[in-house]
């Protein structure tokens, strides 16, 4: 009965452990859940605020930014073609704008952080005295309970710091969010500098804000995916590609008058080939604005959770204090979540430089294999189908009859 009863209790202690154990929530999912939030809250503030003035204000504008994509010529065959490149000009532009968005500001921050800031300073102007007369009260308060009470040294200890980091917000608050928004532009930036020292150009010069290498990279995308289809369309050639967006229109115009073959291009002479090159180019372009329009979601939504978690550090890092299980849970529920989210930026960061300099990389293998088989691309098919064919051909005989037909006579006699 002792041992019976004994393999009862411990049967009976093993049940009440496992929730214990299946309470416990994975680190990926509990990132994951926190990256929920921030596209929550994101997405929140996007339909409440969907504007940003003066966000995207650049003293120095691209090429990109005063190219005019204007393609003439009548019929419907120059509709379309005018149209497919107009849209394959928006997307790589949506591409281009969300990558600089990405180093240079965090857009919660653009949407809610600023405003909360301005709220919170003119709540405080108007309000000064009586926040002062608050404050003096509560550490006036905080030192009569340390006196009558004499609670642990670890919770007064939590109770100053949590007052202290009150009355910093509240006499700081442009500056403390300022301080929460900086982490998520910083970590695009250093992997830019990664970039920039692992794959050096001469062009960089000795610059190490990184900006020289992602106008280079963001520049060379515009031209491979928008410059040179658009000049194919205009002029049958690639020679507007490289021109400054000024000068394009003096450009054309000269062409236009010593070349006849130009002006035909030109007028919109060439509906069919116009629109096989629209269509080729839209087509080519819209998986790399797709990927690069995913990544900068996601970079978008680590940027938020990274802003959200600083400010909330300023909160919940003086429950340290208090005990080695306030730690813990301050390191699952607070810290890993931060280092996680770091992670996930600097991975969509890397990875949009990898997409934008695959994209350049595969447009300009694809012109150096155009001009290798130009001239030779019909003799290349004829010499590939007679190739397959005398394989059959050699193959033939040897291969097994089809089910349901008999044998040739050959293979008969041979059985």
């Amino acid at each position: 009965m002792r041992s019976r009863v004994g393999s009862m209790d411990g049967a009976t202690r093993i049940p009440a452990a496992a929730p214990l154990d299946r309470g416990q929530v994975r680190f990926r999912t509990l990132l994951f859940r926190y990256l929920a939030v921030g596209f929550i809250l994101l997405a929140t503030v996007v339909v409440a605020n969907p504007g940003t003035p003066g966000a995207g204000a650049d003293p120095d504008p691209w090429d990109y930014q005063r190219e005019q994509v204007d393609v003439q010529g009548r019929g419907a065959l120059n509709a379309y073609a005018r149209t497919a490149v107009r849209a394959t000009a928006w997307l790589a532009k949506s591409s281009i704008e969300r990558q600089r968005d990405m180093l240079r500001l965090s857009l919660f921050d653009v949407l809610a952080g600023a405003g909360a800031a301005e709220s919170l300073g003119g709540f405080r102007a108007a309000n000064a005295q009586l926040l002062e007369a608050a404050t003096k009260a509560a550490l006036l308060g905080l030192i009569a309970w340390g006196v009558v009470r004499r609670p642990a040294w670890r919770t007064l200890t939590v109770a100053a710091l949590l007052l202290v980091v009150v009355t910093v917000v509240l006499t700081r608050p442009y500056t403390t969010v300022e301080l929460a928004a900086r982490p998520g532009v910083m970590v695009p930036n250093t992997m830019l500098a990664v970039v920039t020292r692992v794959a050096p150009d001469g062009t960089m010069g000795s610059e190490a804000d990184g900006e020289p290498t992602q106008r280079r990279l963001l520049t060379q995308y515009w031209r491979s995916f928008v410059a040179h289809p658009l000049s194919r369309m205009q002029t049958g050639t690639t020679v507007l590609a490289d021109a400054p967006p000024g000068k394009k229109a003096n450009v054309l115009e000269a062409l236009r008058k010593n070349v006849s073959a130009v002006n035909d291009w030109a007028v919109g002479h060439r509906g069919p080939e116009r629109a096989f090159i629209a269509t080729s180019a839209l087509g080519y372009v819209l998986p790399f604005a797709v990927g690069l329009g995913v990544l900068a979601m996601v970079a978008a939504c680590a940027q938020t959770l990274l802003f959200v978690l600083c400010l909330a550090g300023l909160f919940v890092l003086p429950l340290a204090v208090a005990g080695r299980r306030h730690r813990r849970a301050l390191v699952r529920l607070w810290l890993a979540p931060l280092l996680g989210s770091v992670a996930v930026l600097a991975g969509a960061s890397l990875l949009s430089f990898v997409v934008v300099r695959a994209a350049e990389t595969l447009h300009a293998s694809d012109e150096y294999v155009g001009l290798l088989l130009a001239g030779s691309t019909w003799p290349a098919l004829a010499a590939f189908l007679i190739g397959r064919w005398l394989t059959r051909r050699r193959r033939g005989p040897g291969l097994p009859p089809p089910p349901g037909r008999p044998a040739p006579a050959a293979n008969a006699q041979r059985s």
